[in-house]
Parts: structure tokens; sequence; C-alpha cells
């Protein structure tokens, strides 16, 4: 594969400059064309303000014979404007070989990582309400008994088949197992569960190609609302979670909690962190259900009841209890993500 070096790239920025098209265009064409390669909207920005004061020249302005120096603090202040630049853009850049500028990487101390993925990009507005509602919540009452009344509930597909391509250990010679490629549109189906810290309190599989609307929620809830009368919770406060998906929060549904008497906890957008069920429930469901095939709906009913009848004890308890520890990190952490 073609690698452009600095002053290819110089070249071409040129003939971009004399052609009167803008940097912005410049950027996009280079991209264009040399994808991963190509040198970062700061670097055209630099090279056209020198082009526009008539300098053209392409050379190193050291002549001393000696490949040019790489200050450091300007690299590192480079990486801290715009940690996503690549090496072959910051050669480009400071006008330096690619082997200089990855020796000053590492004589810096720096390593290239992925960012981990997070739910959503986190507005000021949301970071604030976060933090609003964890307040509330941890200030709701002293102690945190009252969590054992909390009835927590989502939605999560269950796939039919569960297999998923791994690294695997082999000995010399020998060759890993194939692994069937995965279905464009793999055969799926919604669970709907609600939970508290003695476990699942109300569930149900919807209907192939049903789809939860304000309807169905309500009429999920008056199913829910059944259980908890012949449950403990009968005769106790309760405490109701869940997201702000638009069917949990349809006017209908809103009227429809109003009558149970059910203190409806505040859950600010983008938060499943703050979910039970996002971040200790369905991750464990996942897990266990990793490499089984269920070749009819009985049979993934039949995998969930063991499912959630085989959970260690204080599993479920856990879960919920583990809201106070993520309700202060977000206040700690200014809502960020955990």
């Amino acid at each position: 594969m073609f690698v452009p070096t600095a002053i290819h790239i110089r070249h071409v920025l040129i003939y971009l400059f004399l052609s009167h098209t803008t940097m912005k265009d410049s950027e996009t064409f280079l991209k264009n064309v040399y994808n991963t390669h190509a040198p970062h909207y700061n670097t055209i920005r630099n090279w056209f303000h020198r082009f526009e004061k008539d300098d053209f020249s392409l050379d190193e302005k050291d002549r001393s014979g000696r490949p040019r120096e790489l200050d450091l603090d300007k690299l590192k202040h480079a990486l801290q404007s715009d940690p996503f630049q690549s090496s072959r853009e910051l050669a480009v850049t400071f006008g330096v070989h690619h082997s200089t500028v990855l020796e000053g990487l590492k004589s810096l101390g720096m390593r290239k990582l992925f960012g981990r993925f997070i739910p959503h990009h986190l507005t000021q507005a949301n970071l604030d309400r976060r933090v609003d509602d964890s307040i509330t919540l941890l200030t709701l009452h002293a102690g945190d008994r009252w969590l054992d009344r909390l009835i927590t509930g989502d939605e999560k597909w269950v796939f039919y088949d569960n297999h998923h391509r791994k690294s695997q250990w082999v000995g010399e010679g020998e060759s890993p197992q194939d692994v069937p490629k995965p279905d464009l549109h793999p055969k799926k189906v919604m669970l709907s569960v609600w939970w508290g810290v003695d476990g699942p309190i109300y569930w149900e599989l919807l209907p192939e190609g049903k789809t939860i609307t304000g309807d169905l929620y309500t009429t999920q809830l008056r199913n829910l609302k059944k259980a908890v009368d012949r449950a403990a919770l009968k005769d106790k406060k309760v405490y109701y979670q869940h997201d702000n998906a638009r069917p949990h929060v349809s006017k209908q549904v809103k009227q429809e909690l109003m009558g149970y008497g059910w203190n409806v906890l505040p859950h600010p957008p983008y938060s499943p962190d703050l979910a039970p069920s996002d971040y200790w429930f369905f991750g464990d469901m996942t897990r266990a259900f990793e490499g089984r095939s269920f070749n009819s709906r009985g049979a993934v009913e039949a995998a969930l009841k063991q499912y959630f009848a085989s959970r260690p004890a204080g599993f479920y308890r856990n879960g919920i209890h583990k809201l106070r520890e993520r309700w202060r990190h977000v206040v700690d952490n200014d809502g960020q993500y955990n």
C-alpha cells in the first residue's frame, strides 16, 4: 500500500493552495485520497499560512546535515490540543521524519490506545441533570434499606444463537475450531423483566413482531402490579425505577403509575450506568448464555427460568444496592460516566 512521505504531501498542498482550494476542502480531498495518512487540518493550515507569505520551500530549514530535532514540549502541546493525530500527521506538522516522531512519543511515555465506548456524549445539561437526580436519590432517605423495596425494569433482546468468535489456545501445529458466521439478521426475542433484591417479580417474552408501545407497557405494568400484590411488597411502599424510553414516559403510563401509589424515581437521560438491569443484570445474563443455542421460544423461556433461579445468593441484592455507590460517583465526578 502506498504511504505518502512528508515531501509528497507538501507538494500536493502546494497544488491545492495554487488551485485556490480552501483549507477545509483540502482536508476533505486529502482524506478521500490518503485516508488515515492524510495530514491533520492544523498541518494544512500551517502550510497554507507559509504559502501565503510566498514561502514555497519544502526542504528542511536545518541545513547542518543532521536530522532535524523535535521539540518535545511542542509535541506534548500538540497532543494535548488533539490527541487523535497520527504519528505520520505529526511528522508532517513538525517537518521531521516519522521515526523522529516515534522516538519523541516514546520519550514522552505516550501510548496510543482506543478510548472506551460510552453510552452517549453528555451535554452540560445532561451532566447537571445526572448530578441533580443523584443528589436527590442519595438524600431520599438516610440509609439504604428503602432499596429493598425498589422495583426496576427494562427490556433486552435474547438471541437464539449465542456463539461468538473468540481467540482460542491451541498447541503448536494445531488449528483453532471453526465458528459459524453469524446471520445478518439473527433470530431473537424481546424480554421484558422487572426485578428487585429477591429476583424477578414479573417477566414476559414479547410475541414476534411486537414492539414496546405505551399501550403494551401499560398492560405489562398491570400484570406487574398483580405480581407485586402477590409478593412480599404488597403492603409496603414501593419505589419504581425505569429509564426514559418513550413508551415508559408516555402520558398514559404516568397516569397508570400514579394510580398505584408507587414512588417513581427520577432517572436522568442517557444513564444506563444508573440502571441496575444495564450495569448488573443483563451483562451477567449475556455471559451465562454465551455459547448456547436455542431452537425454539420454549427453549428460551426454559433457559431464562433456569438462569433466574440459579443466580448465587445476594446476586440481585448486590445489583440493586450498587446504586448508592454509582450515584455518589456521578456526584463526585460532576456527572461523568463511571
